[in-house]
Protein backbone atom coordinates (compact mmCIF):
# COMPACT_ATOMS: atom_id res chain seq x y z
CA UNK A 1 0.00 0.00 0.00
CA UNK A 2 1.33 3.40 -0.96
CA UNK A 3 2.27 5.47 2.10
CA UNK A 4 3.13 2.61 4.47
CA UNK A 5 5.85 3.74 6.86
CA UNK A 6 7.78 2.34 9.80
CA UNK A 7 5.50 4.19 12.20
CA UNK A 8 2.44 2.47 10.72
CA UNK A 9 4.10 -0.91 11.15
CA UNK A 10 4.90 0.00 14.76
CA UNK A 11 1.22 0.80 15.35
CA UNK A 12 0.21 -2.59 13.98
CA UNK A 13 2.77 -4.32 16.19
CA UNK A 14 1.40 -2.54 19.26
CA UNK A 15 -1.99 -4.13 18.60
CA UNK A 16 -0.62 -7.62 18.13
CA UNK A 17 1.73 -7.46 21.11
CA UNK A 18 -1.25 -6.46 23.23
CA UNK A 19 -3.24 -9.42 21.91
CA UNK A 20 -0.30 -11.75 22.60
CA UNK A 21 -0.36 -10.70 26.26
CA UNK A 22 -4.12 -11.33 26.44
CA UNK A 23 -3.61 -14.72 24.78
CA UNK A 24 -1.11 -15.74 27.46
CA UNK A 25 -3.67 -14.80 30.12
CA UNK A 26 -6.42 -16.74 28.30
CA UNK A 27 -4.48 -19.98 27.96
CA UNK A 28 -4.07 -20.22 31.74
CA UNK A 29 -7.85 -20.56 32.05
CA UNK A 30 -8.00 -23.66 29.84
CA UNK A 31 -8.07 -26.78 32.00
CA UNK A 32 -10.11 -29.12 29.79
CA UNK A 33 -12.15 -29.36 26.59
CA UNK A 34 -15.27 -27.82 28.17
CA UNK A 35 -13.29 -24.74 29.22
CA UNK A 36 -11.97 -24.48 25.67
CA UNK A 37 -15.41 -24.74 24.03
CA UNK A 38 -17.95 -23.11 26.36
CA UNK A 39 -15.79 -21.53 29.10
CA UNK A 40 -16.96 -24.13 31.59
CA UNK A 41 -20.44 -22.55 31.30
CA UNK A 42 -19.30 -19.66 33.48
CA UNK A 43 -18.97 -16.93 30.84
CA UNK A 44 -19.89 -13.46 32.02
CA UNK A 45 -22.23 -11.20 30.02
CA UNK A 46 -19.19 -9.28 28.79
CA UNK A 47 -17.55 -12.51 27.56
CA UNK A 48 -20.72 -13.52 25.71
CA UNK A 49 -20.97 -10.15 23.97
CA UNK A 50 -17.27 -10.38 23.10
CA UNK A 51 -17.69 -13.85 21.59
CA UNK A 52 -20.64 -12.70 19.47
CA UNK A 53 -18.81 -9.58 18.31
CA UNK A 54 -15.75 -11.69 17.55
CA UNK A 55 -17.79 -13.60 14.96
CA UNK A 56 -19.93 -10.77 13.56
CA UNK A 57 -17.46 -7.98 12.94
CA UNK A 58 -14.86 -9.55 10.69
CA UNK A 59 -13.39 -8.63 7.35
CA UNK A 60 -16.79 -8.98 5.69
CA UNK A 61 -18.46 -6.49 8.04
CA UNK A 62 -15.64 -3.95 7.74
CA UNK A 63 -13.37 -4.31 4.69
CA UNK A 64 -16.00 -6.21 2.69
CA UNK A 65 -18.72 -3.68 3.51
CA UNK A 66 -16.56 -0.74 2.44
CA UNK A 67 -15.59 -2.66 -0.68
CA UNK A 68 -19.20 -3.37 -1.65
CA UNK A 69 -20.27 0.20 -0.83
CA UNK A 70 -17.44 1.50 -3.01
CA UNK A 71 -19.02 -0.37 -5.93
CA UNK A 72 -22.77 -0.28 -5.20
CA UNK A 73 -23.50 2.09 -2.29
CA UNK A 74 -25.26 1.63 1.04
CA UNK A 75 -26.33 -1.89 0.02
CA UNK A 76 -22.99 -2.96 1.46
CA UNK A 77 -24.56 -2.49 4.91
CA UNK A 78 -26.71 -5.60 4.55
CA UNK A 79 -24.30 -7.92 6.31
CA UNK A 80 -24.00 -6.15 9.66
CA UNK A 81 -27.63 -4.97 9.44
CA UNK A 82 -28.88 -8.52 8.95
CA UNK A 83 -26.59 -9.98 11.60
CA UNK A 84 -27.68 -7.36 14.13
CA UNK A 85 -31.36 -8.09 13.54
CA UNK A 86 -30.58 -11.79 13.88
CA UNK A 87 -28.89 -11.19 17.24
CA UNK A 88 -31.96 -9.31 18.51
CA UNK A 89 -34.22 -12.22 17.49
CA UNK A 90 -31.85 -14.78 18.99
CA UNK A 91 -31.75 -12.95 22.29
CA UNK A 92 -35.45 -12.10 22.56
CA UNK A 93 -37.05 -15.24 21.13
CA UNK A 94 -34.73 -18.26 21.18
CA UNK A 95 -31.96 -17.90 23.77
CA UNK A 96 -34.14 -19.16 26.62
CA UNK A 97 -34.97 -22.36 24.71
CA UNK A 98 -31.35 -22.92 23.76
CA UNK A 99 -30.03 -22.28 27.25
CA UNK A 100 -32.31 -24.94 28.71
CA UNK A 101 -30.15 -27.48 26.90
CA UNK A 102 -27.62 -27.22 29.71
CA UNK A 103 -25.69 -30.34 28.70
CA UNK A 104 -25.40 -29.35 25.04
CA UNK A 105 -22.26 -27.84 23.57
CA UNK A 106 -23.32 -27.66 19.91
CA UNK A 107 -26.43 -26.83 17.94
CA UNK A 108 -26.45 -30.39 16.58
CA UNK A 109 -26.74 -31.69 20.14
CA UNK A 110 -29.77 -29.44 20.61
CA UNK A 111 -31.36 -31.16 17.62
CA UNK A 112 -30.53 -34.55 19.17
CA UNK A 113 -32.86 -33.78 22.07
CA UNK A 114 -35.83 -33.92 19.71
CA UNK A 115 -34.76 -35.94 16.67
CA UNK A 116 -32.38 -38.51 18.10
CA UNK A 117 -28.73 -39.39 17.59
CA UNK A 118 -28.80 -39.80 13.82
CA UNK A 119 -29.40 -36.12 13.14
CA UNK A 120 -26.26 -35.04 15.01
CA UNK A 121 -23.62 -36.13 12.49
CA UNK A 122 -25.74 -35.06 9.50
CA UNK A 123 -26.29 -31.51 10.73
CA UNK A 124 -22.73 -31.18 12.04
CA UNK A 125 -21.22 -32.00 8.63
CA UNK A 126 -23.50 -29.68 6.65
CA UNK A 127 -23.11 -26.87 9.18
CA UNK A 128 -19.31 -27.26 9.17
CA UNK A 129 -19.20 -26.96 5.38
CA UNK A 130 -21.38 -23.85 5.53
CA UNK A 131 -19.31 -22.15 8.22
CA UNK A 132 -16.13 -22.99 6.30
CA UNK A 133 -17.26 -20.65 3.52
CA UNK A 134 -17.31 -17.82 6.07
CA UNK A 135 -13.85 -18.80 7.33
CA UNK A 136 -12.65 -18.63 3.75
CA UNK A 137 -14.07 -15.14 3.39
CA UNK A 138 -12.18 -13.98 6.48
CA UNK A 139 -8.90 -15.34 5.09
CA UNK A 140 -9.59 -13.66 1.75
CA UNK A 141 -10.20 -10.37 3.57
CA UNK A 142 -6.99 -10.59 5.56
CA UNK A 143 -4.67 -11.20 2.61
CA UNK A 144 -5.08 -7.73 0.98
CA UNK A 145 -4.19 -6.14 4.32
CA UNK A 146 -0.94 -8.06 4.54
CA UNK A 147 0.04 -7.50 0.91
CA UNK A 148 -0.73 -3.80 1.35
CA UNK A 149 1.77 -3.29 4.16
CA UNK A 150 4.38 -5.87 3.16
CA UNK A 151 5.99 -6.62 -0.17
CA UNK A 152 4.93 -10.27 -0.16
CA UNK A 153 2.88 -12.56 -2.38
CA UNK A 154 -0.64 -13.71 -1.66
CA UNK A 155 0.76 -17.12 -0.75
CA UNK A 156 3.06 -15.65 1.88
CA UNK A 157 0.20 -13.53 3.21
CA UNK A 158 -1.94 -16.66 3.50
CA UNK A 159 0.86 -18.30 5.48
CA UNK A 160 1.01 -15.34 7.86
CA UNK A 161 -2.76 -15.55 8.29
CA UNK A 162 -2.46 -19.25 9.16
CA UNK A 163 0.18 -18.66 11.83
CA UNK A 164 -1.62 -15.75 13.48
CA UNK A 165 -5.07 -17.40 13.61
CA UNK A 166 -3.68 -20.65 15.00
CA UNK A 167 -1.64 -18.82 17.61
CA UNK A 168 -4.71 -16.86 18.62
CA UNK A 169 -7.35 -19.58 19.04
CA UNK A 170 -5.48 -22.89 19.48
CA UNK A 171 -4.26 -21.83 22.90
CA UNK A 172 -7.06 -19.69 24.27
CA UNK A 173 -10.26 -21.21 22.90
CA UNK A 174 -13.45 -19.29 23.67
CA UNK A 175 -11.68 -17.20 26.34
CA UNK A 176 -9.36 -15.76 23.69
CA UNK A 177 -12.33 -15.26 21.35
CA UNK A 178 -14.30 -13.22 23.84
CA UNK A 179 -11.37 -11.00 24.86
CA UNK A 180 -10.35 -10.61 21.23
CA UNK A 181 -13.88 -9.57 20.29
CA UNK A 182 -13.93 -6.79 22.86
CA UNK A 183 -10.46 -5.45 21.98
CA UNK A 184 -11.28 -5.62 18.29
CA UNK A 185 -14.55 -3.74 18.76
CA UNK A 186 -12.85 -0.96 20.73
CA UNK A 187 -10.32 -0.41 17.94
CA UNK A 188 -12.82 -0.82 15.11
CA UNK A 189 -15.38 1.47 16.76
CA UNK A 190 -12.94 4.31 17.35
CA UNK A 191 -11.43 3.91 13.89
CA UNK A 192 -14.64 3.79 11.85
CA UNK A 193 -16.44 6.51 13.84
CA UNK A 194 -13.59 8.96 13.38
CA UNK A 195 -13.07 7.92 9.77
CA UNK A 196 -16.74 8.23 8.84
CA UNK A 197 -16.91 11.65 10.47
CA UNK A 198 -13.84 12.82 8.53
CA UNK A 199 -15.22 11.35 5.30
CA UNK A 200 -18.65 12.95 5.64
CA UNK A 201 -17.26 16.37 6.54
CA UNK A 202 -14.85 16.22 3.61
CA UNK A 203 -17.44 15.19 1.06
CA UNK A 204 -20.14 17.57 2.25
CA UNK A 205 -22.35 15.12 4.10
CA UNK A 206 -25.04 12.88 2.66
CA UNK A 207 -26.02 15.49 0.10
CA UNK A 208 -22.44 15.64 -1.12
CA UNK A 209 -22.36 11.89 -1.75
CA UNK A 210 -25.74 12.07 -3.47
CA UNK A 211 -24.55 14.91 -5.69
CA UNK A 212 -21.44 13.02 -6.78
CA UNK A 213 -22.75 9.44 -6.98
CA UNK A 214 -26.50 9.83 -7.46
CA UNK A 215 -29.45 8.91 -5.25
CA UNK A 216 -29.27 5.22 -6.15
CA UNK A 217 -26.32 4.75 -3.79
CA UNK A 218 -28.77 4.98 -0.85
CA UNK A 219 -30.87 2.03 -2.00
CA UNK A 220 -30.64 -1.18 0.04
CA UNK A 221 -31.75 -3.00 -3.11
CA UNK A 222 -29.18 -1.66 -5.57
CA UNK A 223 -28.13 -5.15 -6.70
CA UNK A 224 -31.70 -6.36 -7.23
CA UNK A 225 -31.55 -5.85 -10.97
CA UNK A 226 -32.75 -7.86 -13.93
CA UNK A 227 -29.42 -9.66 -14.02
CA UNK A 228 -29.45 -10.70 -10.35
CA UNK A 229 -33.19 -10.94 -9.80
CA UNK A 230 -35.67 -8.68 -8.03
CA UNK A 231 -35.23 -10.41 -4.67
CA UNK A 232 -31.44 -10.59 -4.65
CA UNK A 233 -30.81 -8.19 -1.77
CA UNK A 234 -33.86 -9.32 0.20
CA UNK A 235 -32.61 -12.88 -0.03
CA UNK A 236 -29.18 -11.86 1.18
CA UNK A 237 -30.63 -9.92 4.12
CA UNK A 238 -32.91 -12.79 5.13
CA UNK A 239 -29.99 -15.20 4.88
CA UNK A 240 -27.93 -13.11 7.30
CA UNK A 241 -30.82 -12.62 9.74
CA UNK A 242 -31.82 -16.27 9.90
CA UNK A 243 -28.25 -17.52 9.73
CA UNK A 244 -27.48 -16.05 13.15
CA UNK A 245 -30.22 -18.17 14.73
CA UNK A 246 -28.62 -21.43 13.64
CA UNK A 247 -24.87 -20.76 13.63
CA UNK A 248 -22.71 -22.67 16.07
CA UNK A 249 -20.66 -19.56 16.92
CA UNK A 250 -23.67 -17.71 18.37
CA UNK A 251 -25.21 -20.84 19.90
CA UNK A 252 -21.86 -21.55 21.56
CA UNK A 253 -21.91 -18.07 23.09
CA UNK A 254 -25.43 -18.64 24.47
CA UNK A 255 -24.53 -22.07 25.90
CA UNK A 256 -21.47 -20.63 27.65
CA UNK A 257 -23.56 -18.12 29.62
CA UNK A 258 -23.96 -18.20 33.38
CA UNK A 259 -27.73 -17.98 33.08
CA UNK A 260 -30.49 -17.46 30.51
CA UNK A 261 -30.86 -13.75 31.32
CA UNK A 262 -27.18 -13.10 30.63
CA UNK A 263 -27.44 -14.96 27.34
CA UNK A 264 -30.46 -12.92 26.25
CA UNK A 265 -29.12 -9.53 27.24
CA UNK A 266 -25.72 -9.96 25.65
CA UNK A 267 -27.12 -11.24 22.37
CA UNK A 268 -29.10 -8.01 22.23
CA UNK A 269 -26.06 -5.95 23.25
CA UNK A 270 -23.88 -7.66 20.66
CA UNK A 271 -26.40 -6.87 17.94
CA UNK A 272 -26.72 -3.24 19.05
CA UNK A 273 -22.96 -2.71 19.05
CA UNK A 274 -22.59 -4.32 15.64
CA UNK A 275 -25.38 -2.36 13.93
CA UNK A 276 -23.62 0.98 13.21
CA UNK A 277 -20.27 -0.51 12.17
CA UNK A 278 -21.37 -1.57 8.70
CA UNK A 279 -23.19 1.70 8.05
CA UNK A 280 -20.09 3.73 8.93
CA UNK A 281 -17.82 1.52 6.81
CA UNK A 282 -20.24 1.94 3.90
CA UNK A 283 -19.99 5.73 4.20
CA UNK A 284 -16.19 5.48 4.05
CA UNK A 285 -16.44 3.27 0.97
CA UNK A 286 -18.66 5.78 -0.82
CA UNK A 287 -16.37 8.66 0.13
CA UNK A 288 -13.43 6.80 -1.43
CA UNK A 289 -15.50 6.19 -4.57
CA UNK A 290 -16.03 9.94 -4.89
CA UNK A 291 -12.35 10.77 -4.49
CA UNK A 292 -10.52 7.69 -5.79
CA UNK A 293 -12.86 5.97 -8.28
CA UNK A 294 -10.08 3.87 -9.82
CA UNK A 295 -8.78 2.40 -6.55
CA UNK A 296 -8.78 -1.37 -5.98
CA UNK A 297 -11.97 -1.91 -3.98
CA UNK A 298 -10.54 -4.39 -1.47
CA UNK A 299 -8.07 -1.75 -0.19
CA UNK A 300 -10.53 1.10 0.29
CA UNK A 301 -10.79 0.99 4.08
CA UNK A 302 -7.11 0.52 5.05
CA UNK A 303 -6.07 3.09 2.42
CA UNK A 304 -8.34 5.65 4.06
CA UNK A 305 -6.54 5.06 7.36
CA UNK A 306 -3.13 5.58 5.77
CA UNK A 307 -4.19 8.81 4.09
CA UNK A 308 -5.92 10.46 7.05
CA UNK A 309 -4.05 9.55 10.25
CA UNK A 310 -0.55 9.93 11.70
CA UNK A 311 1.59 6.83 11.20
CA UNK A 312 1.24 5.05 14.56
CA UNK A 313 -2.50 5.85 14.83
CA UNK A 314 -3.10 4.59 11.29
CA UNK A 315 -1.16 1.45 12.19
CA UNK A 316 -3.27 0.84 15.28
CA UNK A 317 -6.49 1.22 13.28
CA UNK A 318 -5.19 -1.04 10.51
CA UNK A 319 -4.14 -3.49 13.22
CA UNK A 320 -7.75 -3.38 14.43
CA UNK A 321 -8.98 -4.28 10.93
CA UNK A 322 -6.47 -7.13 10.79
CA UNK A 323 -7.65 -8.26 14.20
CA UNK A 324 -11.24 -8.16 12.95
CA UNK A 325 -10.42 -10.66 10.22
CA UNK A 326 -8.28 -12.83 12.50
CA UNK A 327 -10.69 -13.03 15.44
CA UNK A 328 -13.68 -13.83 13.22
CA UNK A 329 -11.59 -16.47 11.47
CA UNK A 330 -10.59 -17.86 14.86
CA UNK A 331 -14.14 -17.89 16.24
CA UNK A 332 -15.59 -19.61 13.19
CA UNK A 333 -12.73 -22.13 13.10
CA UNK A 334 -13.39 -22.95 16.76
CA UNK A 335 -17.06 -23.52 15.92
CA UNK A 336 -16.31 -25.95 13.09
CA UNK A 337 -13.74 -27.80 15.19
CA UNK A 338 -16.27 -28.10 18.02
CA UNK A 339 -18.95 -29.50 15.70
CA UNK A 340 -16.62 -32.04 14.13
CA UNK A 341 -14.97 -33.11 17.39
CA UNK A 342 -18.14 -33.32 19.49
CA UNK A 343 -20.63 -34.55 16.92
CA UNK A 344 -18.66 -36.56 14.37
CA UNK A 345 -15.29 -37.82 15.61
CA UNK A 346 -16.12 -38.33 19.30
CA UNK A 347 -19.90 -38.66 19.24
CA UNK A 348 -19.76 -42.33 20.32
CA UNK A 349 -16.94 -41.78 22.82
CA UNK A 350 -18.49 -39.86 25.72
CA UNK A 351 -15.89 -41.11 28.18
CA UNK A 352 -12.85 -40.02 26.18
CA UNK A 353 -10.20 -38.34 28.28
CA UNK A 354 -10.61 -34.55 28.38
CA UNK A 355 -6.98 -33.96 27.45
CA UNK A 356 -7.36 -36.11 24.33
CA UNK A 357 -10.48 -34.19 23.38
CA UNK A 358 -8.58 -30.93 23.76
CA UNK A 359 -5.77 -32.22 21.53
CA UNK A 360 -8.29 -33.25 18.84
CA UNK A 361 -9.93 -29.81 18.99
CA UNK A 362 -6.64 -28.04 18.51
CA UNK A 363 -5.53 -30.30 15.67
CA UNK A 364 -8.86 -29.76 13.90
CA UNK A 365 -8.49 -25.99 14.21
CA UNK A 366 -5.03 -26.13 12.63
CA UNK A 367 -6.36 -28.24 9.72
CA UNK A 368 -9.41 -26.01 9.18
CA UNK A 369 -7.38 -22.79 9.20
CA UNK A 370 -4.79 -24.31 6.87
CA UNK A 371 -7.46 -25.34 4.36
CA UNK A 372 -9.09 -21.91 4.44
CA UNK A 373 -5.74 -20.21 3.77
CA UNK A 374 -4.96 -22.56 0.89
CA UNK A 375 -8.35 -22.06 -0.73
CA UNK A 376 -8.20 -18.30 -0.18
CA UNK A 377 -5.39 -17.98 -2.73
CA UNK A 378 -6.68 -20.60 -5.18
CA UNK A 379 -10.45 -20.01 -5.25
CA UNK A 380 -11.97 -17.50 -7.64
CA UNK A 381 -14.17 -14.82 -6.10
CA UNK A 382 -14.81 -11.19 -6.96
CA UNK A 383 -16.01 -9.94 -3.59
CA UNK A 384 -15.21 -11.01 -0.05
CA UNK A 385 -18.89 -11.27 0.86
CA UNK A 386 -19.69 -13.72 -1.95
CA UNK A 387 -18.74 -16.72 0.15
CA UNK A 388 -20.54 -15.37 3.22
CA UNK A 389 -23.84 -15.24 1.31
CA UNK A 390 -23.65 -18.95 0.51
CA UNK A 391 -22.50 -19.76 4.03
CA UNK A 392 -25.43 -18.15 5.84
CA UNK A 393 -27.93 -19.62 3.42
CA UNK A 394 -26.61 -23.14 3.99
CA UNK A 395 -26.59 -22.78 7.78
CA UNK A 396 -30.16 -21.53 7.73
CA UNK A 397 -31.48 -24.35 5.59
CA UNK A 398 -29.79 -27.05 7.67
CA UNK A 399 -31.31 -26.14 11.02
CA UNK A 400 -34.08 -23.55 10.92
CA UNK A 401 -37.15 -25.64 10.07
CA UNK A 402 -36.46 -28.61 12.38
CA UNK A 403 -35.25 -26.32 15.19
CA UNK A 404 -38.31 -24.06 15.17
CA UNK A 405 -40.56 -27.12 15.02
CA UNK A 406 -38.79 -28.57 18.06
CA UNK A 407 -39.15 -25.34 20.04
CA UNK A 408 -42.64 -24.19 19.11
CA UNK A 409 -44.71 -26.94 17.42
CA UNK A 410 -46.72 -28.92 19.95
CA UNK A 411 -48.18 -31.49 17.56
CA UNK A 412 -46.87 -34.82 16.28
CA UNK A 413 -43.18 -34.85 15.33
CA UNK A 414 -41.05 -37.64 13.94
CA UNK A 415 -37.30 -38.16 14.02
CA UNK A 416 -37.16 -38.88 10.27
CA UNK A 417 -38.75 -35.51 9.46
CA UNK A 418 -35.97 -33.61 11.19
CA UNK A 419 -33.22 -35.60 9.48
CA UNK A 420 -34.84 -35.36 6.03
CA UNK A 421 -35.34 -31.60 6.33
CA UNK A 422 -31.74 -31.09 7.48
CA UNK A 423 -30.52 -32.83 4.32
CA UNK A 424 -33.00 -31.48 1.77
CA UNK A 425 -32.57 -27.81 2.76
CA UNK A 426 -28.82 -27.35 2.21
CA UNK A 427 -28.77 -29.59 -0.86
CA UNK A 428 -31.42 -27.44 -2.55
CA UNK A 429 -29.69 -24.27 -1.33
CA UNK A 430 -26.41 -25.30 -3.01
CA UNK A 431 -28.16 -26.31 -6.23
CA UNK A 432 -30.10 -23.03 -6.37
CA UNK A 433 -26.98 -20.99 -5.59
CA UNK A 434 -25.05 -22.31 -8.57
CA UNK A 435 -27.79 -23.20 -11.06
CA UNK A 436 -29.71 -19.93 -10.67
CA UNK A 437 -26.65 -17.74 -11.15
CA UNK A 438 -25.80 -17.31 -7.46
CA UNK A 439 -29.01 -15.38 -6.93
CA UNK A 440 -29.80 -14.21 -3.41
CA UNK A 441 -33.02 -16.22 -3.60
CA UNK A 442 -31.17 -19.52 -3.05
CA UNK A 443 -31.99 -19.38 0.66
CA UNK A 444 -35.74 -19.30 -0.13
CA UNK A 445 -35.42 -22.39 -2.31
CA UNK A 446 -33.53 -24.18 0.42
CA UNK A 447 -36.01 -23.23 3.14
CA UNK A 448 -38.93 -24.19 0.90
CA UNK A 449 -37.47 -27.61 0.21
CA UNK A 450 -36.70 -28.13 3.90
CA UNK A 451 -40.24 -27.19 4.96
CA UNK A 452 -41.99 -29.31 2.30
CA UNK A 453 -39.85 -32.36 3.02
CA UNK A 454 -40.34 -31.90 6.76
CA UNK A 455 -44.14 -31.79 6.42
CA UNK A 456 -44.34 -34.75 4.03
CA UNK A 457 -41.98 -37.00 5.97
CA UNK A 458 -43.57 -36.01 9.27
CA UNK A 459 -46.94 -37.19 7.97
CA UNK A 460 -45.61 -40.47 6.58
CA UNK A 461 -42.96 -41.54 9.09
CA UNK A 462 -43.71 -43.72 12.10
CA UNK A 463 -40.79 -42.88 14.44
CA UNK A 464 -42.77 -40.39 16.55
CA UNK A 465 -40.81 -38.43 19.12
CA UNK A 466 -41.88 -39.62 22.57
CA UNK A 467 -40.37 -36.96 24.85
CA UNK A 468 -39.98 -33.53 23.31
CA UNK A 469 -40.38 -31.31 26.35
CA UNK A 470 -37.57 -28.81 26.65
Amino acid sequence: MEGITLSIIIGILVVFIGMAVLGIISVRKIKNAEDFVVAGKRASPVMIAGTILCAIVGSGGTIGTAQTAFTYGIVGWWQTLGLSIGCFILGCCLSQFIYKMTTAQTISQIMKHTYGKKIVAVTAVFSSIAIFFSILSQSKGFIPLITSIMDVSNYTAAGICFVLVCAFVVFGGIFANSVGGLVKMALVYIGVILSAAIAMISVGGFSGITEKLGSDVWSLFARSTGKNGSFYDIGIGVGFILGVLVTQTYIQAVLSARDAKAARNRCILGGALCLPVGFLCALIGMYMKVNFPDMEASRVLPMFMVQHYPGVIAGIFIGGLMLAALTSNAGLSLSVATLLQRDVICRNKPDMDQKKQLVILRVLIVVIVALSCVFSVTTLGTYIQTFIFLSYGMRTTVFLVPMLAAFFYKGRLTKSAGIAAAIAGPVMDIIAYFVLGKSGTHVFWGLGASLIVFIVVNLLAKDVVENREL
